[in-house]
């Protein structure tokens, strides 16, 4: 019913105590519902809590709303730490970008945005992805804001470094993804602070780098639209990598029932080989340190979070 009528916060109170679910405060509880909303707390963290008596939902015995309350906490604290991981590792990947193709192409418009400088990508419609982006782009040229307007109007030139300040990270990534084999190198050298021949030898890690962006990607737009983070299971997905996950004990056999294909876990250990380790460091942080604030008021849940937030747990349940 609550998902499809309008129903007080009295009235939902009500029927989450007729399904066993205790209140240790209802005039809080109250508070929340009315700040946060019904469907955000408890459909979005009440499957770790409930049990079906027939066909019935009903909370298990001593679940309070403040535990699930709680659990809603820590992800809402864990989905800040990745938009702000996220947010460093787009300004990392913007810089290289940036300096790669001033670097290969000068940094004038009309040489370092010609179609022919990269690959045209799949084909949607009628138009290839190249050709979309790189539209994209040019319209970003004619932008009034500030600094295009400015570079566009004193210099009639504006450098990629500007233009991309523009670009959302979606564009960024898809972009990088039509770079040519030399470019792609030199942007891999510069994320990942290695030199450009250890790129070459390094195999898989191409894979990887496009990989990692994809799902950073993907867990970027997750948190910005509200989603659940602390079980998301992206879309965009890992595909097996000896530097990625031999090296964290994971093998094929373990990869192909689902270990280590998404996940926190994956994405932390991934973000952990990039040359700014500040992503993977704050994301590792934020998520220890919710956890076990969660943890302190409610230990029972630490065998479910264990088994959520490890290499363990990234396949499908």
């Amino acid at each position: 019913m609550l998902d499809k009528d309008f129903t007080t916060f009295e009235r939902q109170i009500e029927i989450l105590k007729s399904r066993n679910l205790q209140f240790v405060d209802e005039e809080t509880a109250f508070k929340n519902l009315r700040r946060f909303g019904y469907y955000s707390i408890i459909n979005g963290y009440k499957d770790p809590y409930v049990e079906m008596i027939g066909d019935r939902e009903q909370y298990k015995d001593g679940v309070t709303f403040e535990q699930i309350f709680s659990l809603y906490t820590l992800d809402r604290n864990l989905r800040n730490g990745v938009m702000e991981s996220m947010l460093e590792v787009e300004d990392n990947l913007r810089t290289a970008v940036a300096h790669t193709i001033a670097e290969s192409f000068t940094a004038e418009e009309s040489a370092y945005l010609k179609k022919e400088n990269y690959r045209s990508g799949s084909k949607r419609g009628a138009q290839f992805r190249r050709d979309s982006i790189l539209a994209k782009f040019n319209k970003i040229l004619l932008d009034d804001s500030q600094p295009v307007k400015h570079y566009r109007e004193t210099y009639g030139n504006v450098p990629p470094w500007i233009l991309l300040k523009k670009a959302s990270f979606g564009n960024l990534v898809n972009f990088t993804k039509l770079l040519k084999g030399p470019q792609t190198d030199r942007v891999i050298s510069l994320f990942y602070g290695i030199p450009l021949q250890v790129v070459a030898s390094a195999t898989g890690l191409k894979d990887l780098f496009m990989d990692t962006l994809f799902v950073c990607l993907d867990y970027r737009n997750m948190a910005a639209h509200g989603g659940r983070i602390y079980n998301y299971r992206s879309n965009a997905t890992f595909r097996y990598s000896t530097i990625l996950h031999a090296q964290n004990g994971i093998s094929q056999a373990d990869y192909r029932v689902g270990k280590g294909v998404t996940g926190l876990p994956a994405l932390m250990q991934a973000l952990a080989l990039a040359d700014n380790k500040n992503p993977a460091l704050l994301l590792r942080f934020t998520q220890d340190y919710h956890v076990k604030e969660h943890l302190k008021i409610y230990p029972q849940d630490s065998e479910y979070l264990a088994k959520t937030l490890t290499w363990e747990e990234t396949a499908d349940n």
